[in-house]
């Protein structure tokens, strides 16, 4: 065996047996988030890794073997392989691929209806383009949920317009698991309200927090429409969404009114499993009533499940999405670059 394939050898070797201690201490932590079908998926691409590297090594470790010679005079010498590998050489670097390379690098996705979709630039990387499968459909790129560009959730009176989509993601020790899509529907005239933003450009809404209050508090209605992008418990949806509300009814000083409409919003989900694909409509009518719809992807409830009145859960439910600490930075984006095309 030549001396310059050991590193190979060893790298290979080294490599499988990282993959198959990841894997043991992985599976185990995001086992409570993450469905078991997800969790397969990714439990059989690492470990098909590992076998992949351990089969490199033993088929790099034969072809750089020699052969010996032949006692006869007559027999021709073997001459030795060429490699099937590549050697380590000073002054290179092995450039990553696949699994270890390009699926490191992190994309935010956006997608938005006012505008055309334009490709997002966010946090330095490069976002996929939000794809219009039809003329009335608009598709979050990352889960592939279509959103319509109109609709009329349980509780609106008027037909309110597709601003923008983006997708909820939750880190779970280094992967990231896709929760939810969600876009936000508001009324054409929201415009109106935000006439002093009319100059700012996409990128500079994105980053005016006084611009996306503003459109909070705009007196027009407004609906945010939810779409799991995968099966989850209600007490655990609700868990995440009461963790973000808490601090934000307590900051508007909302008390025991605030803590009232708080129950009332978490006894929608607690007791309930969310499938994947169900649709989740959050709709604010003015002034102060929120309506709160729960059903199957394609199905048309005759009634919201609960309403709610209460201002500070509102402005509080919407800063959930669109203030400073975001859950879905995509969607913010999206919504900005919308309403930036629709001045």
């Amino acid at each position: 065996m030549r001396p310059e394939s050991i590193p190979l050898i060893l790298y290979y070797t080294c490599s499988a047996y990282f993959v198959l201690y990841f894997v043991d201490h992985l599976v185990g932590a995001v086992r409570r988030e993450t469905s078991l079908q997800e969790l397969g998926t990714v439990e059989t691409r690492l470990r098909a890794m590992a076998a992949t590297c351990l089969t490199m090594a033993t088929v790099t470790s034969m072809s750089v073997c020699r052969l010996p010679e032949s006692s006869s005079g007559n027999a021709a010498r073997v001459s030795d392989p060429a490699p099937i590998l590549p050697s380590f050489q000073s002054g290179r670097r092995p450039q990553g691929s696949g699994f270890f390379g390009d699926s490191w690098k992190l994309q935010r996705n956006s997608g938005f209806v006012f505008a055309e979709p334009v490709v997002s630039r966010s946090r330095g990387a490069m976002a996929v383009r939000a794809s219009v499968g039809v003329e009335n459909e608009v598709t979050e790129p990352v889960t592939g949920i279509k959103f319509s560009k109109n609709e009329t959730p349980q509780g609106a009176s008027k037909d309110l317009i597709l601003a923008g989509v983006g997708v909820r993601e939750k880190k779970v020790a280094i992967l990231k698991v896709k929760v939810y899509a969600v876009g936000l529907y508001v009324e054409p005239s929201v415009v109106s309200s935000l006439e002093q933003w009319k100059s700012k450009g996409a990128s500079n809404l994105e980053k005016d927090e006084a611009f996306f209050k503003a459109l909070v508090a705009a007196p027009v209605e407004k609906s945010l429409r939810i779409v799991l992008a995968r099966d989850i418990e209600g007490g655990q949806f609700w868990g995440a969404l009461d963790e973000a509300l808490k601090p934000r009814l307590k900051s508007a000083g909302a008390g025991e009114e605030g803590e009232k409409a708080l129950a009332a919003f978490g006894d929608v989900f607690k007791k309930r499993p969310i499938k994947e694909r169900t649709v989740i409509f959050l709709t604010w009518s003015q002034p102060s009533t929120l309506h709160i719809s729960v059903s199957a992807e394609g199905a048309s409830p005759s009634a919201p499940d609960a309403t709610i009145d209460s201002e500070s859960l509102l402005y509080s439910l919407y800063d959930v999405f669109l203030g400073k600490d975001s859950v879905s930075p995509s969607a913010k984006a999206a919504i900005a670059k919308g309403i930036s095309g629709a001045f």
